[in-house]
């Protein structure tokens, strides 16, 4: 049995993202895929005016408006990289800082509010304390194709299992604090006194290949390590 109409959005160059289009246009009557490239882009191709069965979310950028919202006829369900304690952006850098023992990836309705639809699933892992940012980012997007993987094939099976999950995970909800970009800008500008515990504690949760903290002395910007 294949899922009907798809409208997928992936993220461009990512390898998970590939694997769930392979998938999904095999196992779909009728397959469309959007990619995205980066934080705030916005949707400029326009959408057929036919409705989909499903619309699937995975590390897009994109935030759908009520009308692609209601372009489903089904469901429009998003793969967020983040447990349901942790909404909206640079939730993995604040779990790391938080010293949260486990994170993970929610599966849930879109709605017009970001991170805040019904919860279909939530899977786990563990953040050991040698787990730096880019561990647990390829851990978090590595249990995000599991669980896409997992709500697919449901799906597939029987478009009824879409009440099941959201009758199972009923009691499970949405934080109501949302991060936000500039929050996220807050956590990688390092305060002039800060100790060395919370040094380590910032470089631990921001870095990566391409970003570092950094502080502000005398108007100049001067990144660390």
């Amino acid at each position: 049995m294949k899922l009907g109409s798809v409208l997928f959005f992936g993220r461009k160059d990512c390898k998970y993202s590939l694997k769930l289009k392979n998938y999904l246009r095999k196992e779909s009557q009728m397959f469309r895929y959007i990619d995205s490239s980066y934080p705030g882009e916005k949707l400029n191709e326009k959408i057929e005016k036919q409705k989909f069965d499903y619309i699937f979310c995975f590390r897009s950028f994109y935030i759908l408006k009520k009308k692609d919202i209601n372009k489903t006829k089904i469901a429009s369900i998003n793969f967020h990289p983040g447990t349901p304690e942790y909404r909206g952006i640079g939730c993995i850098n604040f779990a790391i800082y938080n010293n949260e023992k486990f994170y993970g990836s929610t599966a849930h309705l879109i709605d017009e509010k970001i991170d805040n639809g019904k919860i279909l699933d939530v899977k786990k892992f563990q953040i050991r304390k040698k787990d730096n940012l880019e561990i647990c980012l390829n851990k978090t997007h590595r249990i995000m194709t599991k669980q896409a993987f997992f709500i697919l094939k449901l799906l597939k099976k029987n478009s009824n299992n879409l009440e099941k999950l959201i009758i199972k995970n009923k009691k499970l909800k949405w934080s109501k604090k949302l991060y936000k970009k500039k929050d996220l800008e807050k956590l990688y500008l390092l305060n002039n006194q800060a100790n060395q515990d919370e040094i380590r504690r910032v470089i631990r949760a921001t870095k990566t290949k391409k970003f570092r903290p950094y502080k502000i002395i005398n108007k100049k910007k001067y990144f660390l390590i």
